[in-house]
């Protein structure tokens, strides 16, 4: 019996390299991503806790010159958080551009999976047939040879 030989094989190697390779590309950018959001949250943290310890030096005897440097930090903090949305807005938009290369590889490598499937079940079916006919043949020779 022979064996089944996909004449395909390299490019479908090939597709499921090329989607892996995506994939991959599509992880990074997502974890890009999620420090840039924790960037994000870090910064508004501290801008909380800035705001919260100008209101404490406030409330009591305060140095002009030290809420001055609170204010100046605190402008600097949401400048950041500015960046830091607008980088977050671009990688979001990155990675959905990502997400749908890597669904046109996916369905590449399957269209190429699923043509395998078919011609690997004809190959089964042709198979089944050829090994059916020899034992017919067999069958009938066995029948012929009775006296």
């Amino acid at each position: 019996m022979r064996k089944f030989v996909f004449r395909l094989e390299t490019l479908l190697q090939h597709r499921i390299h090329l989607e892996e390779k995506e994939r991959n590309k599509f992880s990074l950018m997502r974890a890009e991503l999620l420090a840039e959001l924790n960037h994000k949250d870090l910064l508004q943290t501290q801008q909380r806790n800035t705001l919260s310890e100008l209101m404490f030096k406030k409330s009591g005897v305060y140095d002009a010159q030290e809420i001055s440097w609170f204010y100046l930090f605190l402008h600097r903090l949401e400048q950041e958080i500015q960046r830091s949305n607008e980088r977050a807005g671009q990688l979001e938009k990155n990675l959905e551009t990502q997400k749908q290369i890597m669904i046109g590889a996916s369905r590449n490598k399957q269209m190429i999976e699923n043509l395998k499937k078919k011609r690997q079940k004809e190959y089964c079916v042709a198979l089944d047939r050829e090994d059916q006919k020899s034992i017919d043949e067999i069958v009938v020779t066995r029948f012929a040879r009775r006296p």
